[in-house]
């Protein structure tokens, strides 16, 4: 018997299993993958996230002051600090790391373990799972989900999963680059519809190419690295693209008898850019807290663990919110109009105002965000592009509060 058990040992789960285990909390971690953090992912996390939960240095890849934008009709804008903003890190080491620091903690891992049932109620849970080794039973008085983007352990759990229209689809391989020195972000209809594309210098000549869309992803992959390859930006490909799922909404409800749920598989995505690490690592501290405090008064009921919900989303509900409506503005632009806003936003005044302003940060947008619909040149720019738009900036506009 456990007092936790945790279903994914990705970033949130990790955390929570460190933080349970050195509260006292029998803890084991269950994962169908044998090899940790072994997920598609750019690896970058902003300052902040670096700051709260330090990785290893020899996990830090790189630091990124600034970055490169490409418009539509392929012209660059250069973007920059003074101060790193942003770190590129090994996501399998990093997430592995924080998988050991658990462990040290006294948490219980099995991996290569897939579980294929799962029972919650207010006065516990029973988990049943199957692996090489036959099929085995785990009980516990709290679990959490944090197996990633569409689980299925949602749904088995007895929690609504959301549906999967709320989501986006990324596409990423790795490849050799020449002379990069920054990332670089492309914008377009051809790279990727209503999204964009990336090049991220890894390490030596090795860069990540890859690009999300909520649309149809036909040939655009292709086409991206055909054309970087032309222009002599990329060489070879090192390793395949492949495609994953980000979460574009939080669950309709993230708790229930005996359960919560984190990370992706509750939806934590940035819907601005698709990261998570760092909403992930949130949620697993948060839940870690909400359920320490469940056992100390001894209640395990959703009445018990609805704090949990109240807390995640007092600390990023609203970025969640209001990344969401941007983004579905966004989606809305022509090229054209794409073009319009990039050399607005960042004219030589513009970009002054907000990127030396208390508003702007890697880890939090809505500020950022709120502040360019409601600029007087900005904002005049936004307003033109017409009655598309204009129900999502009332739905912008009504979040200033929320």
């Amino acid at each position: 018997m456990y007092d936790v058990i945790v279903m994914g040992a990705g970033p949130a789960g990790n955390i929570a299993a460190h933080r349970l285990s050195r509260e006292g909390h029998k803890v084991a971690v269950l994962d169908w993958r044998e090899d940790l953090g072994d997920k598609l992912c750019t690896g970058i996390v902003g300052r902040e996230c670096v700051e709260r939960y330090p990785p290893d240095r020899a996990h830090i890849f790189g630091k990124a002051s600034s970055a490169s934008v490409i418009a539509p009709s392929g012209k660059s804008h250069r973007v920059a600090k003074d101060e790193p903003q942003a770190y590129i890190i090994d996501r399998v080491a990093f997430v592995a790391s924080l998988a050991g620091r658990a462990s040290e903690a006294g948490a219980h891992y099995r991996l290569g373990e897939k579980v294929t049932e799962v029972r919650s109620s207010k006065t516990g849970v029973d988990i049943r799972t199957t692996s090489h080794a036959g099929s085995g039973e785990y009980k516990a008085r709290v679990a959490i989900v944090a197996s990633g983007f569409s689980s299925p352990l949602v749904r088995m759990a007895g929690l609504a999963d959301g549906g999967r229209d709320g989501h986006m689809v990324g596409c990423q391989a790795q490849v050799t680059a020449y002379d990069l020195e920054e990332t670089e972000i492309y914008l377009g209809k051809a790279i990727a519809p209503g999204s964009f594309g990336w090049l991220v210098p890894v390490s030596g000549s090795t860069a990540l190419l890859g690009l999300v869309s909520r649309q149809k992803l036909n040939g655009h992959m292709g086409d991206f690295l055909s054309t970087l390859q032309k222009k002599g930006k990329v060489g070879a490909v090192i390793k395949p693209a492949k495609r994953w799922g980000i979460p574009l909404k939080a669950l309709p409800r993230t708790f229930g008898d005996g359960v919560v749920v984190v990370g992706d598989a509750a939806g934590f995505a940035k819907p601005t850019t698709g990261g998570g690490i760092y909403y992930a690592l949130l949620s697993g501290e948060i839940a870690a807290e909400v359920v320490h405090e469940a056992f100390v008064a001894g209640e395990f009921s959703a009445r018990g663990l609805g704090a949990y919900e109240a807390r995640w989303k007092s600390v990023f509900g609203r970025e969640l919110r209001i990344g969401y409506y941007a983004r579905r503005l966004y989606e809305a632009l022509d090229d054209d109009q794409i073009e319009r806003l990039l050399d607005g936003f960042l004219s030589a005044q513009i970009e002054q105002e907000f990127l030396f302003s208390g508003d702007f940060s890697f880890d939090w947008h809505s500020g950022s965000i709120l502040k360019a619909i409601g600029h007087r040149e900005l904002g005049k720019v936004i307003r033109s592009f017409g009655p598309t738009v204009a129900p999502l900036l009332l739905r912008l506009n009504g979040s200033r509060s929320g």
